[in-house]
């Protein structure tokens, strides 16, 4: 529209020039000129007026652009924020099975230690009277249940038969041993250091052996079922303290009826395949192979 007013006044300007030769009103003329000359001042404050509000709206739309970039990094942070919870929240779910599980596993073995010395307590009690007279000691070594009997009640110095006195001791023991439900046990001839050569025995491995099997067959003839029971030979290789004094070689010339572990006293096979598992108990000195039995005599 003030663009159409601008064109007329021009033209009208244009068209007075014409007719002021020609005999047109000055006063008319000066009038038209005004008139177009304010409308141009008016049309420059209007595009003046447009430049500015262009400027502003481009400023408006820069920092809209701005403030959308900020949100959209925020939301991406977040994202990542969101992402990386819901990783530590799975790896943290997979800890707590981890340690639940563990516990349950703690718990076990807690109470398997517990069933162990209830049954060390009781397998005292029962071998008191024994105890008292000096004929066997019962003890946990290495995570492991013994009772160890001395040579002196079972044998005479280099032979295998045993003396009556020893007969009566492991009979007893034979009747408390096979009450132990879902127990096996092994039987080891120790021997002090001392040499032995005759035409019997080579060395200490064959007497330690020999007396082991010795009494590995008078219990099963006492009852023991021949599955539960097995025998070994150490020699001198697992003492229990040094062979530096009579009394101390006497002590270590003995039997010991070791408590095998079942394997509910072991750690858990996954575990163990980690290599994280606690350690083993240590097995004493390693002996030849466990002796066969040969078919038990009953005892006299």
């Amino acid at each position: 529209m003030k663009k159409t007013r601008l064109a007329i006044a021009l033209a009208l300007s244009t068209a007075t020039l014409g007719t002021i030769g020609c005999g047109v009103n000055e006063d008319l003329y000066n009038s038209t000129v005004k008139d177009r000359d304010a409308q141009k001042q008016q049309l420059a404050a209007t595009q003046t007026a447009l430049d500015q509000e262009k400027a502003q709206r481009k400023k408006d739309i820069d920092a809209r652009d701005a403030r959308i970039l900020v949100l959209s990094n925020k939301l991406s942070s977040l994202g990542q924020d969101v992402s990386r919870l819901e990783t530590e929240r799975g790896s943290l779910g997979g800890e707590l099975a981890e340690a639940q599980k563990r516990m349950e596993e703690l718990k076990k073995a807690q109470a398997q230690a517990e069933a162990r010395a209830a049954q060390f307590r009781k397998l005292v009690t029962q071998f008191k009277a024994l105890t008292d007279a000096g004929k066997l000691q019962v003890e946990i070594r290495e995570n492991r249940m013994i009772v160890r009997l001395g040579d002196k009640i079972l044998f005479d110095p280099g032979k295998t038969d045993l003396k009556p006195e020893g007969k009566d001791a492991l009979t007893q023991v034979t009747a408390v041993l096979k009450s132990l439900p879902n127990r096996n046990f092994q039987v080891a001839g120790h021997t002090d250091n001392v040499p032995i050569k005759s035409k019997r025995f080579r060395s200490n491995w064959d007497l330690s052996t020999a007396r082991a099997v010795e009494v590995t067959n008078f219990m099963i003839g006492a009852g023991m079922e021949p599955k539960r029971v097995s025998a070994a030979g150490y020699a001198d290789q697992s003492p229990v303290v040094p062979n530096d004094s009579p009394d101390n070689m006497a002590k270590n010339r003995r039997i010991e009826i070791t408590l095998v572990p079942n394997l509910d006293d072991l750690p858990p096979i996954d575990d163990a395949l980690k290599g994280d598992a606690p350690a083993a108990p240590t097995a004493p000195a390693a002996g030849p192979a466990a002796a066969p039995v040969p078919p038990a005599a009953p005892p006299s």
